[in-house]
């Protein structure tokens, strides 16, 4: 039984770390090089909620993640 639910949070917290990674990636890349994920190059520039929204979702990760691994410590699992 304890497989399982080592599998299903495990997996649960690996998607939490990938929504970090890969939008903090792209945070990265918007900072650095200006080009914003999801728009075409001549598209007009994000306003400060597109911004926002990204980080929002980097937060979100981060709790689904650290959730996860609490989780995990509490079963005895890590």
């Amino acid at each position: 039984m304890e497989s399982w639910i080592f599998l299903l949070v495990g997996s649960v917290g690996a998607v939490g770390a990938a929504m970090v990674l890969g939008t903090g990636m792209a945070l990265l890349r918007y900072h650095r090089e200006g080009d914003f994920p999801g728009r075409p190059a001549d598209a007009p520039p994000p306003d400060r909620r597109d911004v926002q929204l990204l980080w929002g979702r980097v937060a979100l990760g981060l709790v689904v993640a650290g959730g996860a691994f609490l989780a995990l410590q509490a079963q005895g699992l890590l």
